[in-house]
Formats: C-alpha cells, structure tokens, sequence
C-alpha cells in the first residue's frame, strides 16, 4: 500500500536553524513523500532559491496570522524555528492552525516547537553560577522555572494548549549555544561565536562577559539538525498519516508538558570560548595580542547584540538525556574545535566585501 503524503510547515527556512533543518528534511530518506512549505519574508531572491528546491513557499512574516493559521491547518507537523522561542504572535498562529485541523480530522497534529536553554539559565554576568543541571528527564524541574524566565511565556502558551486538546503533539525543542557552519541557503554561522568574533575585530581586542566563569551547554548545527530529524522520525511513526493503528510511543518520545528535549553535547566556559577566539586571531595576525579582557558593562549591549547579550554571560545547565534514549549520538567537533572555521568564515566574508556588513554584523539574520 503506498503512503500518504505528509504535509511539513517550515518557518525560518532562511536562518541559521531552520535553513540546517530544511537541508536535513531535503536529504532525508523520506523526501520524496514529503510536501514541505516554508514561510519567507518577502524577498523575491530567497524566494526563488528557496522554491528552486521544490518547497512551497509562502510569503511573510511571524505577525502574518491568517497565512500562518492557514498553513497549520493544512499540515500534519509544523516545525517552527523563526524567532520561535520568544514570539507569541506566531506559536498562537499555527496553535489556532493545529487545532482547527486536529477538529476537523479527529486525528493528531504535530508541533515541533524551538525554545532555547535561556529558559533555564542563571543571570550571573560572567561569574560563576550554581551546579544546577536540569535534565528533560526531569519536566517537573524544567516546569518548576519561574514564569519570568525568557522563552517561558512561549514554551506555557504550548504546554497549556496541548493540555486543552490531546490530539495537539506538542514537543519543545530546547538547543543551547549551537556552534559549527549551518547548511542553508542563507544564514549559515552561529550567533553566539560571530557576536563575539565580530566585537573582536570592530574593537581591536578579545573580551567576555564579567570573568568568563560562567558556563554554558554548546551543541554543533549538525548534532542539532539530527536531533530534530530524530523527533520528526518518531513523532510520524506514532502519530503521523502512515501510523500504523497499533503504533505506541516509546516511553521517551513525551509530549505537551512532559515533552522537552535538551540538544546539548557539552559544556564550556566564556572564558574558554574567548581565550580560543583570541588565540585564533593572534594566530592569524588579525589581532596583535591573543589577551582576554572584560568588556564594560556599559559597552556590552553595544559592542554584541543588544540587550539580549547579556546571556553570553548566564550560567546554563542542560542534558540530553531524553533523546539520548530515543537514539540520538552527536558527534561533531566541541565549540572550541569549532573556532577557527568561525573565524575564517568572517575573515573570507570581510575579505570579499559585498557580504560584511550583511553578515559579519549580523544584519540579515532570521
């Protein structure tokens, strides 16, 4: 008997997570048996390189509600990556979408939801934090965080909704600090090493946050990229339009409030990761001493990404331990391994001219 065709709602197809996702759906054994859609904003360039790949496109934004309920509805799983971990218009777009669809079928729909590990981290500015570790083998702990953390607002929208209609599958998808080369059309480095690479070269000089003994959990763009596949994989085989009837979950594979599912692969410090920026460079001959100092704390908002970076400087404790039972083995090079390419990737960008303002300054980023 042939399958069904399942229908994948894809948004930030031209960031850096969503345009790796996309990539990873585009080689997957499945593919020919897929029909997926992406929501683009509206620049007719992308459009055309996206839809050259055979995905539908769909132009515009997270506040596009009646486009983004609409693709919803008509998809079996949504996997939602565009600014997804703080943006309540867009998450309550596709929950009004899923649910018009789950009541219009009688049968499941599937939410594959990215957070980010903000929702658990510690505000300590660089200094050393708690030994706190949070596992998503422990929900209650991970429902315990106030409702002030960042992402929370979001992450309670979904957990709430999927308690209010069972048939909505609600997972929540939590990557740390996600380092290496994504493989997009588009936006393809990794925020948390290009901020503080790029800070370096606009200001002649390698610093971090406070004294860089504060930690955070790091996961490569490849590993992450597996680990949504993973879930994709096992959610269908449940829940998806080929399910067969007497298909059960594995006892890891939980949805709605028990369903996180940590990305991490490794720990590191922000003095550590500045330390290998300044070495690299020094090596380079780009910097002419490899020293760390501390940025200002006036000049920190400026000098990366606004008032948001001050999460370089949060502790962050996080283990994977969920999809580990579920098959997940990452395997890419650690964040510190990963440095140098970071590094030569701005330094080619800069050297080429037309793409360093655009990228090297993070200007078109989704």
């Amino acid at each position: 008997m042939s399958s069904k065709q399942i229908n994948i709602f894809l948004t930030g197809v031209t960031g850096y997570i969503g345009g790796s996702i996309l990539t990873g759906l585009l080689h997957h054994p499945n593919v020919s048996n897929f029909k997926i859609t992406a929501l683009i904003r509206g620049d007719e360039s992308r459009v055309k390189k996206i839809a050259s790949l055979g995905v539908t496109t769909l132009i515009g934004t997270n506040d596009s509600h009646d486009i983004i309920e609409k693709a919803a509805s008509e998809s079996h799983v949504v996997i939602h990556t565009s600014n997804s971990a703080d943006d309540i218009p867009s998450t309550r777009s596709i929950i009004s979408g899923l649910n018009k669809r789950t009541e219009t079928t009688g049968k499941p729909a599937i939410y594959i939801h990215t957070s980010g590990t903000a929702v658990i981290s510690e505000d300590v500015r660089g200094k050393k934090g708690s030994n706190t570790v949070y596992s998503d083998l422990d929900p209650d702990k991970i429902n315990s965080v106030s409702d002030e953390q960042a992402h929370r607002n979001v992450d309670l929208l979904i957990i709430n909704a999927a308690q209010a209609n069972p048939l909505l599958k609600s997972v929540i998808v939590i990557p740390p600090a996600i380092h290496g080369i994504g493989t997009g059309l588009f936006h393809r480095y990794s925020e948390t090493l290009a901020a503080l690479i790029r800070a370096a070269l606009k200001r002649d000089k390698v610093e971090m946050i406070g004294p860089g003994e504060s930690k955070w959990s790091y996961s490569h763009i490849d590993d992450s990229v597996d680990a949504y596949i993973i879930l994709l994989d096992q959610l269908l085989a449940v829940y998806g339009p080929n399910a067969k009837p007497d298909a059960k979950p594995s006892s890891y594979l939980t949805t709605g409030r028990e369903g996180y599912y940590f990305t991490e692969n490794g720990q590191v410090s922000g003095q550590e990761v500045s330390e290998k920026i300044g070495e690299t460079l020094y090596k380079k001959g780009v910097l002419k001493s490899p020293e760390v100092t501390s940025f200002p704390d006036d000049e920190i908002e400026s000098a990366l990404f606004g008032p948001f970076s001050w999460v370089l400087g949060c502790q962050s404790n996080s283990k994977a331990e969920r999809l580990a039972k579920l098959g997940w083995k990452p395997h890419r090079p650690n964040m510190l391994d990963c440095v140098e390419e970071q590094v030569d990737a701005l330094l080619n960008d800069a050297k080429n001219g037309d793409s360093w303002n655009r990228r090297l300054f993070g200007q078109d980023i989704s």
